[in-house]
């Protein structure tokens, strides 16, 4: 199965990549430093042609309020779309956004 790892070289991407790789999976990570922007939706055709399935572990540049939503709208809608447009059937989204407000209240 081919498996881009959106975030696929942060902390939690490098393992995603790295535990499918351990399975026979081919994982790629796509990241601006391989070719893929999700904010300018550049080399999310050509990552995605064959793929089964996204998994997007992205984390957004900047922990402004406002901007990390920007970040996350753009950036999603744009993987949605290039998943659509490549047939890719399965999408997994790992986020940790909001959970400091989660805190409190499950304590």
């Amino acid at each position: 199965m081919k498996v881009v790892v959106i975030g696929g070289t942060g902390l939690v991407g490098s393992q995603v990549v790295q535990l499918l790789t351990a399975h026979g999976h081919t994982a790629i990570a796509a990241v601006p430093d391989t070719g893929v922007n999700t904010v300018t939706g550049e080399g999310l055709a050509e990552v995605l042609v064959g793929a089964d399935a996204v998994v997007d572990v992205s984390n957004s540049p900047s922990f402004d309020r406002d901007a990390a939503i920007q970040f996350f709208e753009t950036a999603t809608g744009n993987i949605l779309d290039a998943e659509r447009n490549a047939g890719v059937r399965h999408h997994v989204a790992l986020s940790v956004v909001g959970t400091a407000e989660l805190a409190p209240a499950s304590g």
